[in-house]
């Protein structure tokens, strides 16, 4: 049992108090400090989701008051990464968070999900200038707090400066406890490098993400998560009155909310020709649990509050709609009209002589769908397919190829990448363009297809001309934000100054 423990300010990580206790005491081994803490040998792998807490509190002074509850739900990012999770599978982490694994190989970061997460957290641990000099000044110390950690987090909503990172990591297999001091956080304070329409959605999405680590709201299932998005799609006009979703719609409108840069930089960005992004996955009840980041970012685009979602039990979801319908027509009548139509148009198939006859056609299905399947043909006659001149096809393909390239290569705006898949999208066509048998072509798509930093090179270039173009102040840090590279990228870093320095 411990004899003392630092005062626990509000907002800290726990990991963050550990680092305090062990510059007060001195102890050098971590094996020592560890066991002094938690009364036995324990692997503390992660500063955001650590585990064995009812060891740690259970060794603590008599009389603390102190409990694993409010440990794991203040001083933890619990609270956090759990919010849009079920009762049971919430209660299973917080299980593994203050008793441990029990021999099962895994941890807290697998049950929330992130382990196969799109969505990756920041590398380490981030502060804010301000708060860091503020504390120095009133409390002779700083700490790490669990608000600046939040994925997706670039400001401090107190301050409204950038966030730095620290030289800590937040999750390493050899963890050291480090304290919030001159030595890890001693990043240069630079100017804003985001657009204020960024810094204001940024701030809007840390005010919500805030509310879930600062409130205990009640657990809401995946299916009543999902029904609440599609009553606040269907009131947007992006869902029908029984909850079929506008998808195209619905896309459409998230990516005029969002700009690009910032999806990027939210680690969301969506291809809207992909039928598998991941924006047309969130809004289907595929039954997965998503990024608390991403959920927050469909509620922002809702423009609706956390507190409603939880907080309100009025849904309604999916309507499955029954209508009874009764033949308004002689079916006699219908017969013979659906048998003319298909005779003045033999050479017609299923689909075409349903647009050919609207109505009747539906009526003709609803009421009478098995003389329907007797009387009408099923597709028309094959046509014999015709000799493909392949070496023709091939000098043709290659036009067009090198056609695509120079459109790419010339296109107004952000340059893309010079690769076969772009030059099939600039022309419109499908994988048959990659074709074995259009021998030049591919060599062709092969030959140009640029390599990664050869294209970086290329969009750095263009970032450079669009910004000076602009009067914006040119620094390599918000070249690469310009550019698309996101912060931390320090291999685009490296080639930023070397173009720099050819420029």
């Amino acid at each position: 049992m411990i004899n003392f423990l630092p005062q626990i300010y509000e907002n800290e990580l726990l990991y963050s108090v550990i680092a305090r206790y062990q510059r007060m005491t001195g102890i050098v081994s971590k094996r020592a400090l560890v066991e002094d803490l938690f009364g036995r040998i324990i692997k503390y792998y992660s500063s955001l989701f650590p585990q064995y807490i009812q060891s740690f509190v259970d060794n603590l002074p008599l009389g603390s008051k102190i409990t694993v509850k409010e440990l794991i739900q203040n001083h933890t990012m619990y609270s956090f990464y759990t919010a849009f999770l079920s009762e049971k599978k919430a209660n299973t982490v917080y299980q593994h968070m203050a008793y441990g694994n029990k021999g099962a190989k895994i941890n807290p970061k697998q049950l929330i999900g992130l382990g196969g997460s799109k969505v990756r957290l920041p590398e380490y641990l981030r502060y804010c200038p301000v708060c860091f000099k503020e504390d120095l000044d009133q409390l002779g110390e700083s700490y790490w707090r669990t608000n600046h950690q939040i994925v997706g987090a670039f400001y401090c909503i107190k301050h409204g400066v950038v966030l730095k990172d620290s030289k800590v990591l937040k999750t390493d297999n050899k963890t050291e406890f480090l304290c919030a001091d001159e030595e890890v956080c001693n990043a240069l304070i630079e100017s804003d490098p985001y657009s204020k329409h960024i810094k204001e959605l940024n701030l809007q999405y840390i005010y919500h993400a805030e509310k879930l680590i600062n409130n205990t709201f009640p657990k809401k299932d995946l299916h009543y998560i999902n029904s609440f998005y599609i009553d606040r799609l269907r009131e947007k006009g992006l869902a029908s009155k029984n909850g079929s979703l506008y998808i195209l719609e619905i896309q459409e409108q998230f990516l005029e909310h969002f700009p690009e840069q910032y999806l990027k930089m939210m680690q969301s960005t969506i291809d809207p020709e992909k039928p598998s992004n991941w924006l047309r996955l969130f809004v289907r009840n595929n039954g997965k649990n998503r990024s608390p980041l991403r959920h927050l970012l469909f509620m922002q685009f809702l423009g609706v509050e956390v507190d409603e979602l939880f907080l309100s039990d009025d849904i309604k979801g999916k309507v499955h709609v029954f209508n009874e319908h009764s033949p308004s027509f002689d079916i006699e009548s219908r017969r013979l009209e659906w048998l003319q139509l298909i005779k003045e148009n033999p050479d017609a198939n299923r689909s075409q002589l349903k647009e050919k006859g609207k109505g009747l056609h539906t009526w003709i299905y609803r009421h009478d769908g098995e003389w329907y399947e007797k009387v009408t043909p099923r597709m028309q006659k094959r046509k014999k397919s015709e000799t493909i001149d392949w070496k023709q096809r091939d000098k043709e393909c290659l036009k067009m190829a090198r056609n695509a390239v120079n459109a790419i290569l010339n296109r107004n705006g952000k340059p893309i990448r010079v690769c076969p898949s772009n030059i099939r999208r600039v022309l419109g066509v499908g994988s048959w363009f990659n074709n074995e048998k259009l021998i030049y072509t591919n060599r062709y798509m092969q030959d140009t297809k640029e390599d990664i930093d050869s294209f970086s090179i290329r969009k750095i270039k263009w970032a450079i001309e669009e910004m000076i173009a602009n009067g914006e102040e040119l620094a390599p840090y918000k070249v690469q934000l310009y550019a698309g590279f996101g912060g931390g990228n320090k291999e685009v870093r490296k080639l930023i100054i070397k173009v720099f320095e050819d420029f």
